[in-house]
C-alpha cells in the first residue's frame, strides 16, 4: 500500500471540514467564515504558498460570522448546510444562491459545539453547554427536531472533553461518545441515554474516536503502557461494548488513531519530536503505508472520507491535506 500525501497552507485558522456532493468539494470553517472549495483547485498549490480564501480567490464565501460555537451540518440529500444561530438555523445552498433560509428552533442556545444529523435530514443532535450548579458547567446533548421545530434537552450525559456525535444506522441511535475516555452513550430521543463505560485497557486511555460504518459504531481508544501506544477496539451494541484484545502500535508515539467506516484498517497519526507520519495500520497494529507530512505543516485532525474510500482528510490550525491510499 502507498499513501499520497498533498497538503496546502491556509491564511487563517481552520475550524473544520465536511466532504460535500463528492470527494473533491468540501466545506471548511476558516477564521469567521464558511467556504465551498474543490480540491483539484487547490492541491497543487506550491510549498510555502498560503491559500487565502475569498472572494476572486480559490473557495465560495458560504456563511459570515461563524464562531467555533456555531455548529454546523450539511443535510444528507439536499446538500444544503444547516448553521445553527442563538433561536434558528440558517439553511444555505453552499453551491448555489447564498440567500440563507430560517428555520426557527426556540430555546436554540447561543453555544453549540458539534453536530450531527440523522440520514432523513429530520433531526440535529448537537453538543451544548450543560450547567451542572452555578460553578460548573460541561458538554451535554440536545436534539434539534427540525419538522416541529422543537429543541429536546438530555439531562444525564456530561463530560469536559470533545464529544462526538454519530447516528447509528444499524441500531437506529443515536451515539455520543467522550473523546478522552472512549466512553459512551446511547440515545434514541426519547428515553434516558444508556451509559456504556470505556474499556479496561493496560494503561490510561488518553485518546477516542468513533466512527459510524456498515458494521454499526466502532470505538477507538490509545493507551499508554510502559511508554508505548497501545489501540484497544470495541463495537458498540445496544447497552454495552464488544472489545477486542489490545494491541501494541510500535514505533513514536501515535497520538490519535482513526478507523476506516468499512475495514479494520487505521489512519494514524504518529509524533516524533516536531515530525509527523500519517500511517495507515491493520489490525495487529501493523504500519502498512505512512508518509511523512512536510515540516511546515501540522495535522491535528483526520477524517475517512465517507465517499471515497481510499481517501483521508486531515486538517491542521492552518493546513488541509488529502491523502489518497493506493497498492
Amino acid at each position: 500500500m502507498r499513501i499520497d500525501l498533498k497538503a496546502v497552507r491556509i491564511q487563517g485558522a481552520l475550524h473544520g471540514l465536511h466532504e460535500s456532493r463528492d470527494a473533491d468539494h468540501l466545506i471548511v470553517h476558516s477564521e469567521r467564515s464558511l467556504f465551498a472549495i474543490v480540491w483539484a483547485a487547490v492541491q497543487n498549490t506550491p510549498e510555502g504558498v498560503a491559500i487565502s480564501l475569498g472572494p476572486e480567490r480559490p473557495g465560495k464565501l458560504v456563511a459570515t460570522d461563524v464562531a467555533v460555537d456555531n455548529a454546523w451540518v450539511v443535510e444528507p440529500k439536499g446538500q444544503r448546510v444547516l448553521l445553527a444561530r442563538e433561536g434558528e438555523f440558517e439553511s444555505i445552498d453552499p453551491w448555489g444562491q447564498p440567500e440563507a433560509q430560517k428555520v426557527k428552533m426556540a430555546g436554540l442556545p447561543r453555544g453549540t459545539f458539534a453536530a450531527a444529523i440523522d440520514p432523513e435530514g429530520a433531526h440535529v443532535l448537537l453538543v451544548v453547554v450543560r450547567v451542572i450548579n452555578p460553578d460548573a458547567a460541561n458538554y451535554g446533548v440536545a436534539l434539534a427536531d427540525l419538522a416541529n421545530a422543537r429543541l429536546i434537552r438530555e439531562g444525564t450525559i456530561g463530560s469536559g472533553a470533545d464529544l462526538e456525535l454519530l447516528w447509528d444506522n444499524r441500531l437506529r441511535t443515536w451515539v455520543i461518545g467522550d473523546t478522552s475516555k472512549a466512553t459512551l452513550w446511547r440515545w434514541d430521543g426519547a428515553r434516558p441515554a444508556v451509559r456504556i463505560a470505556g474499556p479496561a485497557a493496560p494503561g490510561p486511555v488518553h485518546a477516542a474516536s468513533f466512527v459510524a460504518g456498515t458494521e454499526g459504531v466502532i470505538v477507538s481508544a490509545l493507551f499508554t503502557h510502559n511508554g508505548a501506544t497501545g489501540l484497544i477496539a470495541g463495537q458498540a451494541e445496544m447497552d454495552r461494548a464488544v472489545w477486542q484484545p489490545p494491541v501494541a502500535l510500535p514505533g513514536p508515539p501515535v497520538l490519535m488513531a482513526k478507523r476506516h467506516p468499512a475495514q479494520a484498517i487505521w489512519a494514524c497519526m504518529s509524533q516524533a519530536g516536531t515530525g509527523q507520519q500519517l500511517q495507515i495500520r491493520d489490525a495487529a497494529g501493523k504500519v502498512l503505508a505512512e508518509a511523512a507530512v512536510r515540516p511546515a505543516t501540522h495535522l491535528d485532525n483526520l477524517i475517512w472520507s465517507p465517499i471515497s474510500p481510499n481517501r483521508v482528510w486531515g486538517f491542521g490550525a492552518r493546513a488541509l491535506a488529502a491523502a489518497t491510499l493506493s497498492e
